[in-house]
């Protein structure tokens, strides 16, 4: 198999398929053993591979969910994990038959692969759920759920958090339901194994009001999200509006923001100032597309240069990037 051949062969399964893990073994004979896997949420052993050439338009987000009925009601505790941002997220929610806003959380996150207990409560219904998640194109891993813990969760979580350990505690005080779904987390992607994730992730409450929900079939209607089969960029809302994202770092901030439309008016007020300015000053925008033209991926090389197996290739270009910058504002 050729090199190029290989490198189609895991962008198919890990960026378009989405219903499928990928494992690399080395080896002959009847000796061989494991050196890769990798699944559409956690693509790191393979970033180097399906980005050597090509733009990383989504960050891959694992969400995992954990469905409890408390008081004849359904609740749901969600925690999501972001491994190319380093991100962590908290949210838990009352829930209905169809899990409409577990689905408008999975579109709005970007979700690619989904973990969920393999013995729920026999009380709940997951047929709905598990239709959403495939509405979704989202891989679904069924854990244990012993692996649905929140013992030590504090302590793991100081070690990976950025800053003091008070918030933390604080943050996590104000959840019943989606600690375990974050221990599950922590365990699927064995961040505590990696020394490098120490002191580098952050960690939110995320809140499913702040956005206008949509769920997908409101984004297929809407053509928001580029599509394999569209023969013109112009035929999605993403690709009429990516005219000026040049490198992945745009391209995923688009596509947030797509996905994610904003209800605080104020906030909105604050974009459409800030694209008024750019409006009304041809000069400011033409030079800023020029120098924009010149920025690399810089999320993706901090990313590699936190990797033990970096080389000095993402120094230089962040060493480019800060002299073309530097330049331009002496």
């Amino acid at each position: 198999m050729s090199k190029a051949m290989f490198e189609t062969i895991v962008r198919d399964i890990l960026l378009d398929r989405t219903d499928r893990t990928l494992e690399f073994y080395e080896g002959s004979g009847s000796v061989w053993r494991l050196t890769k896997s990798g699944t559409p949420g956690n693509i790191g052993s393979f970033e180097d591979i399906l980005f050597v050439n090509n733009d990383m338009q989504d960050s891959p987000v694992i969400v995992a969910l954990s469905p409890v009925v408390r008081e004849s009601q359904l609740h749901v505790g969600l925690s999501f994990l972001d491994m190319t941002n380093r991100k962590l997220g908290l949210a838990e929610f009352p829930e209905d038959s169809r899990f409409t806003n577990v689905e408008s959380a999975l579109v709005a996150l970007g979700c690619k692969e989904c973990l969920l207990p393999a013995d729920c409560e026999k009380s709940i219904d997951l047929h709905p759920l598990q239709d959403a998640i495939s509405k979704c194109s989202i891989l679904l891993t069924e854990r244990k759920k012993s692996d649905f813990k929140s013992r030590d969760l504090e302590q793991d979580l100081g070690r990976i958090i950025r800053g003091s350990v008070e918030p933390i505690r604080d943050l996590i005080s104000q959840f019943d339901y989606s600690l375990g779904a974050l221990g599950a987390l922590l365990s699927y992607a064995e961040l505590l194994a990696d020394d490098t994730n120490y002191g580098n992730y952050t960690i939110d409450k995320y809140n499913l009001d702040c956005y206008m929900r949509l769920d997908s079939a409101a984004v297929r209607a809407l053509n928001i999200a580029e599509e394999k089969t569209d023969v013109n960029k112009n035929f999605s809302l993403f690709g009429l509006m990516n005219r000026t994202c040049t490198v992945g770092m745009g391209k995923r901030l688009l596509n947030r923001w797509l996905k994610q439309p904003l209800l605080d008016v104020n906030e909105i007020n604050s974009r459409l100032d800030m694209v008024q300015a750019f409006v009304e000053d041809p000069e400011l925008r033409q030079g800023l597309r020029q120098k924009l033209k010149r920025i690399l991926d810089i999320d993706r090389l901090a990313h590699s240069l936190r990797r033990k197996s970096a080389n000095l290739q993402p120094v230089v270009k962040l060493y480019q990037v800060s002299a073309a910058t530097c330049c331009h504002i002496l």
